[in-house]
């Protein structure tokens, strides 16, 4: 029982981590570590025919919350809201594919954490 408990606290605490740190993607690597990526800028695209222009960071953590690595680059992308959904990195197009499940592609959840969100 006290190991359920603990396991369950740190999920919360790993969940809330990331709601205040800008993570918007999160893949597990064996089950001992996590990789993430995060907003660490958003603004208006400079190119009209997207939306937005965001830099993107990369941790690695444990399972306890530690961090094993920050990546210190600045790694930009462009996202485009409406039809078609697209994310750009490098010069590169990458189409969205709206119907994929959260968690499973970083650029499905990069375009859902900018254009779904709700706007206030």
């Amino acid at each position: 029982m006290r190991r359920i408990l603990l396991s369950l606290i740190l999920c919360l605490q790993s969940a809330s981590m990331s709601a205040a740190s800008g993570v918007f993607h999160t893949t597990d690597f064996n089950g001992s570590r996590l990789v993430s990526l995060s907003l660490m800028e958003r603004g208006p695209a400079h190119d009209p025919s997207f939306d937005f222009d965001v830099v993107i960071t990369l941790s690695e953590i444990d399972r306890s919350g530690a961090v094993l690595y920050r990546d210190g680059g600045r790694h930009e992308a462009s996202v485009r809201c409406v039809s078609p959904a697209t994310v750009r990195v490098n010069s590169t197009d990458y189409a969205v594919d709206l119907s994929a499940r959260p968690g499973i592609d970083w650029k499905h959840d990069l375009w859902a954490r900018l254009c779904t969100a709700p706007a206030s």
